[in-house]
């Protein structure tokens, strides 16, 4: 009895396994291991597969309509059959004959050059873009793809034209760039419509043009900064006979310190120390952001968390003064997963007394 219950097991086990296999692990053998591992031969139907690096389980996969017998791999995320161009396994309206993926991983055929819409699985032409000259557009300094091309008549970024003027335009770093007639910034925020990025902010002041970091440029004697938290900053000097990088917020131009594109006047460069991310002292002063907390002792400051502080006489949040607080016992902590900071008596969020 006991043996034919085992047996019973055993059946029910093989084919609950079989169940699993048939169910979710629908990927067969790469289609072309060498060009693509994201095309697959279905297990066990007539179907070419798309599953993002094969990993169905976490990324999931798509059955295209594609050809099986007619199918072969142009690209990572591209295939083609005998009518149709796929694009993460969805099919593309653009010339089966001349369609392919360049060296620089551009799509295009003979007549368009083609740029992925964000967050889908189709393309869109890119308007008046040139196939035979459209290229990346790269700075050395780049560590991934900003989205710049350019061919012989105008610059694109991410896929759309740019109104700048194409024979003196360049990108100074990832945040500024530059023609004969103006200064731009270059956004990142992914909530932009493409090719919107790019913003027209003053007229260029002139003179030679210097990447000084990701977010810092010098054209002539004109200093200019767009970064996070200042947008956008132009500071024009008699003079610019030095720049020191202090960090990617912080200059020393000359003899003055610049943080976030303004002067701080009277401070010592050579006492600089950084603090936090918004906070840096001299030997006589302490600063957030550029902004001089009053009072602050630079021998005994100390950063806690974020925007709060303290040194032996008070407490800080960001330059101001917290009234009636006990230095000594002052922390921060976490509360309801929300920054508060308190001496034990006065509890703060931010910056804001809730108690007393």
């Amino acid at each position: 009895m006991m043996k034919y219950v085992l047996i019973f097991f055993a059946v029910v086990a093989i084919a609950f396994v079989f169940w699993i296999i048939r169910t979710f692990m629908r990927l067969g053998n790469p289609v072309n291991a060498q060009l693509s591992d994201s095309y697959y031969y279905h297990r066990w139907k007539k179907k070419i597969i798309y599953s993002p690096m094969g990993n169905w389980f976490e990324l999931g996969y798509y059955e295209t309509e594609a050809d099986v017998a007619t199918f072969s791999v142009i690209a990572r995320d591209y295939g083609k059959d005998h009518q149709f161009v796929f694009l993460r396994g969805r099919k593309q309206q653009v010339d089966l004959a001349t369609f392919q993926v360049d060296k620089n991983r551009i799509p295009k055929d003979h007549v368009h050059v083609y740029f992925e819409k964000p967050y889908s699985d189709s393309l869109i032409r890119v308007e008046g873009a040139d196939p035979k000259t459209y290229q990346p557009y790269v700075l050395p300094a780049d560590t991934y793809n900003q989205g710049w091309c350019r061919d012989d008549q105008a610059y694109y970024l991410h896929g759309v034209k740019v109104d700048v003027d194409r024979k003196t335009f360049q990108r100074i770093n990832s945040s500024l760039a530059i023609d004969s007639l103006n200064v731009y910034i270059i956004k990142t925020d992914s909530d932009l419509v493409p090719g919107k990025q790019l913003i027209k902010k003053a007229s260029n002041p002139g003179g030679e043009v210097h990447a000084i970091t990701e977010t810092y440029a010098q054209v002539g004697h004109t200093l200019i900064l767009a970064n996070w938290k200042t947008d956008f900053r132009m500071l024009a000097f008699p003079k610019i006979d030095s720049i020191q990088v202090l960090t990617e917020r912080i200059l020393v131009v000359n003899s003055q310190l610049v943080a976030d594109g303004r002067v701080i006047e009277d401070f010592d460069p050579s006492t600089f120390q950084e603090l936090s991310r918004n906070h840096f002292k001299d030997k006589d002063r302490v600063y957030y952001e550029g902004i001089q907390i009053t009072g602050a002792d630079p021998s005994t400051f100390e950063v806690l968390r974020e925007e709060y502080a303290k040194d032996h006489r008070a407490a800080y949040y960001q330059e101001r003064v917290l009234p009636g607080v006990n230095p000594a016992s002052f922390r921060t902590d976490y509360e309801n997963n929300t920054l508060i900071a308190t001496d034990g008596i006065l509890k703060f969020k931010e910056g804001v007394l809730v108690n007393n």
